[in-house]
């Protein structure tokens, strides 16, 4: 950035103080004001600029971690048996698959979308396990990050959601059993 030419300030000295023309006067003003600015040049210079931060990504294998949670619980012969199921998830699988079939339905965010780089995201199963995980374990967002290979960020999400979704289905199932 420029300093001003000493020609602005002797217009700014005229247009101000004196429009007559007094040469020693004007001259030392405009030394006096050319001399301030260069000094605060010196004292506070620019900032250089700052670097363009991005987020880091970390490439988590979503569909070989959906492939295992489906082997492990959810296929004909699943992996862990229904005793396993109800003690890990603390219900049973059908409940299980009906709240997740309830949420996916009424909800947006709990349906497999694609994101912007084209990838698929995660299933409605995974968010579900995700959520339910964390409120039976009572354990901290990045328990996910190792099974699921879920971000805290993620299984956050996916917990606010699923506690928004279940609180206005069971106020709407409150309503329609009491009130009608």
């Amino acid at each position: 950035m420029g300093s001003p030419s000493e020609d602005s300030f002797t217009k700014i000295y005229r247009f101000f103080f004196s429009p007559d023309e007094d040469a020693p006067e004007e001259e030392a003003v405009t030394s006096a004001c050319t001399f301030v600015i260069q000094t605060f040049e010196h004292i506070r210079p620019t900032p250089p600029p700052r670097p363009i931060l991005r987020r880091i990504y970390i490439l988590r294998d979503h569909e070989a971690a959906n492939e295992r949670l489906m082997k492990d619980y959810f296929d004909a012969t699943p992996v862990h048996g229904p005793n396993v199921f109800r003690r890990r998830f603390r219900m049973s699988q059908r409940l299980f698959l009906r709240i997740n079939n309830d949420l996916e339905n009424r909800y947006d965010f709990f349906k497999q979308r694609m994101d912007a780089r084209g990838y698929l995201g995660f299933t409605s199963i995974q968010k579900v396990t995700s959520a339910l995980r964390v409120l039976s374990y009572g354990n901290t967002y990045d328990i996910n990050d190792e099974y699921l290979k879920m971000a805290e960020k993620t299984t956050r999400d996916c917990l606010e959601h699923f506690c928004y979704g279940n609180f206005y289905c069971l106020l709407f199932i409150y309503f329609y059993i009491f009130i009608f």
